[in-house]
């Protein structure tokens, strides 16, 4: 029987690692923002969304972060550089020149478009629990915290990030960035 990965502790840990495979093309378009640990980049607003988008002449990726905190939009567009041509789950991101970081897709759902995902950092100090819908179902999310935090993240940290119903909160015209 295999052994069970233990920290010095005795705590089990799941082995932390990008998903094997992501399908670019099912995964680029808008992702809602469930919950994420708080860092020092993003402003903690509601109503959170990041757009994954490829450019159609050159096939560059993108990534667009939107909130709202006291009523104002805040956006912010970066850079990404799949780190593995062949997994695809793990990539480099550019905000702010010459600043990036690495980052793990860690969770997929199974759905067509996926329907959630969460990224990470080698590190664990950057979570984000992603979703197709504004809303994700409690028993998914537990899930997912339940695994996370086996994989050794302070779960503890992780804030919910409040979002809508309504679709219209997050209408805009200049969603297709290219």
């Amino acid at each position: 029987s295999e052994e069970i990965p233990r920290e010095a502790g005795g705590d089990i840990v799941l082995p932390y690692e990008p998903v094997p495979f992501v399908d670019m093309d099912r995964f680029i378009g808008k992702w809602y923002e469930i919950a994420k640990i708080p860092n020092r980049w993003q402003a903690n607003g509601n109503l959170s969304t990041v757009i994954y988008c490829r450019n159609p002449n050159n096939g560059k990726l993108r990534i667009v972060s939107r909130t709202f905190v006291d009523g104002r939009r805040s956006e912010h567009s970066g850079r990404l550089w799949v780190d593995d041509q062949v997994k695809n789950s793990s990539y480099k991101c550019q905000f702010l020149w010459p600043f990036t970081g690495m980052f793990w897709i860690l969770h997929l759902g199974e759905k067509e478009n996926y329907g959630y995902c969460v990224i990470g950092d080698p590190s664990k100090t950057n979570l984000w629990i992603l979703s197709r819908t504004p809303t994700l179902e409690d028993y998914v999310y537990e899930k997912l915290v339940a695994q996370l935090e086996w994989q050794g993240y302070n779960v503890s940290k992780l804030v919910v990030t409040p979002q809508s119903e309504d679709l219209s909160a997050y209408k805009d015209e200049n969603d297709d960035f290219y």
